[in-house]
């Protein structure tokens, strides 16, 4: 089992250690490389903090997985969950861009096959239970919203799922929408309040593809 620890971090499944918010990206890499395949990434996409004239759009272009800093690219693959790891973000976050501040767990088996890690938080199985039974059980205020909310994409942000207590962000499977198929676990705070009006989504609507692709 895979668990989440809000406002703490994630314990890796089989006894390979936990992966605290705060660590460097070495202390992280070591506790990844005792997992059975963990690996080093390549981005086909690198933006940097300063490809944006303004923080919001870096910070969606942050939680999206586009705004990527080379020293944060070990992977590890647990059976059918991959796992992927940031630091710091594009306002510093707690204790500066060097320490993990986010990571993120996607489900990559097939949605009608139980997994071999369950992804937990407080028990609850978040990917192996229908998408509306996890959600009840979630503390309030859960919300759909998330980094394309902002911007006003109606139908994208029905698709997911903030948990602003947790730090949690969930979305669901492209292909089964009854299910929750990728989580984003932050550290909150996340020192991004100058710009943001919360960790998820920017104050006006920030799109980190402004600029690039945009």
């Amino acid at each position: 089992m895979l668990e989440l620890l809000p406002g703490i971090g994630v314990v890796l499944p089989d006894g390979a250690g936990t992966l605290r918010f705060g660590m460097t990206s070495g202390e992280v890499a070591a506790v990844l490389a005792g997992t059975p395949r963990s690996h080093r990434a390549r981005q086909c996409m690198t933006l940097r903090r300063t490809d944006y004239t303004q923080l919001r759009h870096a910070h969606d272009a942050w939680l999206r997985g586009v705004l990527f800093d080379p020293a944060w690219n070990t992977v590890a693959v647990l059976d059918d969950v991959l796992l992927t790891v940031a630091g710091g973000g594009p306002g510093g976050g707690p204790g500066g861009a060097d320490r993990l501040t986010q990571v993120v767990v996607e489900a990559t088996g097939p949605v009608t096959a139980p997994a071999a890690h369950a992804v937990a938080w407080d028990g609850v199985d978040l990917f192996g239970h229908p998408a509306p039974d996890v959600a009840s059980v979630l503390p309030a205020p859960a919300r759909p919203s998330g980094p394309t909310a902002a911007g006003g994409n109606e139908a994208d942000a029905a698709d997911d799922l903030t948990v602003p207590a947790l730090g949690l962000w969930l979305r669901r499977h492209p292909k089964a929408p009854d299910r929750w198929s990728q989580l984003t676990l932050l550290a909150t705070p996340t020192g991004w309040e100058r710009c943001c009006a919360g960790a998820f989504a920017c104050a006006d609507g920030g799109d980190g593809l402004v600029g690039v692709l945009r």
